[in-house]
């Protein structure tokens, strides 16, 4: 009986996986451009000035960026170091997770074109309406630390590739791939008709989804499967749509850094705007569904049409440079090094990397290894233990007491 549900979880799984794999590619192309174009140092240029126009520019610049609602927080800490105004900050940390050039073509790939286009016009709106309302809070003796943005390296094709297709897929693959499993496992075992039965109502389904989604850690892209199971086991779209606006835009470690780094004030509003911004992004296309006569083909995903073999290679090109790379990062895990940190709040490469650029600027580090799955950081090098907690402090994040 387990064996024939594992089966059928892996099988629907598996057929998830084949829609979105094609997607996922171009997605990855696109968001290898843009890093390359579109570096960390040309944001922190334009955001710097508290006024309307730099939450509009924040926002602009977070919704094609490829970063997850974990990694932002790195970026954000560097942009209120290098003199990102707070509403600028905020806004940023909205647009950014909630959606990403490689969400919207995996978007596409589940859901359709309705979906696709709506759930990055939510972000941008809900982006502008966090940043405008923060504007009006004020913070008397904000203090900047502020810093001359370095130029980033000049880019090409290889660099592309290796952030498109090598780095991105590490980032976002162990979510992409739980929430592939999670949505087979949806679809494997919830009857067709649960969510229709049990949660058809907006004042049950929509708190449901938010208390689901604003503590959990989940990725634009690793969310997409798992409400597109929902939905096709009968949750209305709206309220599926509040769970992809919600879960990527915020988690715990997320409330946690703009409660400390931004202060109570600005928490509140994060949260309360997210609540709002959500379920009124979810009613709206609620709205727009009925008038369309609950019509499903609308949101028939685009991954239905692509050759099967195409589809395949993909998907087995997709699951090698995902899982390869964890099977070399295990031999650096015997090296021996002076430090030895335990750090809270490591969720993703974005975090690793950000750690060691910090660390890396110490004077007499030689070697600094990041182990995301114990989130022990090792460095090697003439230095001071309490100059590597600073700088580990810097980047946004704590040690752990020993």
């Amino acid at each position: 009986m387990i064996f024939n549900i594992l089966v059928k979880i892996l099988k629907e799984s598996w057929l998830l996986l084949l829609d979105v794999s094609p997607f996922l590619f171009l997605g990855f192309l696109f968001a290898g451009i843009l890093h390359v174009f579109v570096g960390k140092d040309l944001i922190v240029k334009h955001l710097g000035k508290g006024n309307i126009s730099s939450v509009i520019k924040s926002v602009l610049f977070g919704i094609p960026l490829p970063v997850c609602s974990c990694g932002v927080i790195p970026i954000a800490a560097s942009l209120k170091r290098d003199g990102a105004k707070k509403p600028s900050v905020l806004a940023f940390l909205f647009s950014t997770p909630t959606t990403g050039i490689d969400s919207i073509f995996a978007t596409y790939a589940f859901l359709g074109i309705l979906f696709a286009v709506f759930r990055p016009l939510a972000a941008l709106i809900g982006g502008l309406l966090l940043g405008g309302s923060a504007l009006f809070i004020k913070d008397k003796g904000e203090i900047i630390e502020t810093s001359a943005p370095k130029k980033g390296k000049k880019g090409g094709v290889l660099e592309i590739i290796n952030y498109g297709f090598f780095y991105l897929p590490k980032e976002i693959g162990k979510w992409l791939i739980i929430g592939v499993l999670l949505g087979g496992a949806i679809t494997a075992i919830i009857p067709s008709d649960f969510f229709m039965r049990y949660l058809s109502n907006p004042w049950i389904s929509y708190p449901i989804m938010l208390l689901i989604s604003i503590p959990l850690y989940v990725c634009a892209t690793g969310s997409i499967p798992i409400a597109a199971a929902m939905i096709w086991k009968g949750l209305n779209p709206g309220a599926a749509l509040a769970f992809l606006i919600a879960g990527p835009a915020t988690n715990t470690v997320t409330i946690t850094f703009v409660y400390k780094e931004l202060g109570k004030k600005f928490a509140a509003l994060y949260l309360f705007m997210i609540v709002i911004i959500s379920t009124a992004s979810g009613l709206i296309f609620d709205y727009i569904w009925r008038i369309a006569g609950d019509n499903s083909s609308i949101l028939s995903g685009g991954g239905k049409f692509i050759p099967v073999w195409i589809k395949i290679f993909s998907s087995v090109l997709l699951l090698l440079i995902i899982f390869l790379p964890q099977i070399r990062i295990k031999s650096k895990k015997e090296k021996k090094m002076k430090f030895k940190l335990k750090v809270s709040g490591l969720q993703c490469m974005g975090c690793v990397d950000a750690i060691k650029e910090s660390i890396n600027k110490l004077n007499g580090v030689t070697d600094v290894v990041i182990d995301l799955k114990t989130k022990m950081v090792f460095v090697d090098g003439d230095t001071d233990y309490r100059m590597i907690v600073n700088a580990i402090n810097k980047a946004g994040y704590e040690v752990e007491p020993n």
